[in-house]
C-alpha cells in the first residue's frame, strides 16, 4: 500500500479485460502462423467405395489471462481499497492531522462493475 502511495498509483485490477480462448501452441512457416494439433483418435471412414483410416485432430487451448488471475487482480484491488478506508478512518477519527483535512474522497469499490 505504501510503495502505490508513494507513486500515486493504484493496483492493476485489469481493466478491459476478459478471459480468451487461445490455443496452448503455435508453429509458423512461411504459409503464417498456425496452431498446433495432436490425434486425439482414428475412425474409418468410407471413402469413393474403400475404407480408410483417419486421424481425428484436435487443437489444445486454454484461457488467458485465467478468469482465476482476473479474480485475484480484483480481490487485491478491494483488499487494497479497504486498507485505504481504515487509514482514512483512522486518521479522521485520531485527529492527529492538524494542519491537513482528510475529506470523504475516495476511488470506487468495484470500478469494474457497471453502474
Amino acid at each position: 500500500m505504501a510503495e502505490l502511495a508513494r507513486a500515486g498509483m493504484t493496483p492493476d485490477w485489469m481493466p478491459g479485460v476478459a478471459p480468451r480462448c487461445v490455443p496452448v501452441e503455435t508453429k509458423r512457416n512461411q504459409h503464417g502462423e498456425r496452431s498446433t494439433t495432436v490425434v486425439i483418435g482414428i475412425e474409418r471412414v468410407l471413402h469413393r467405395g474403400r475404407w480408410r483410416n483417419v486421424e481425428v485432430l484436435a487443437c489444445p487451448v486454454m484461457w488467458r489471462p485465467h478468469p482465476e488471475q482476473i479474480a485475484s487482480a480484483r480481490r487485491g484491488y478491494e483488499d487494497w481499497w479497504q486498507a485505504l478506508d481504515w487509514v482514512r478512518d483512522g486518521l479522521v477519527a485520531g485527529g492527529m492531522l492538524r494542519e491537513v483535512e482528510v475529506n470523504g474522497a475516495m476511488p470506487k469499490v468495484r470500478p469494474w462493475r457497471i453502474g
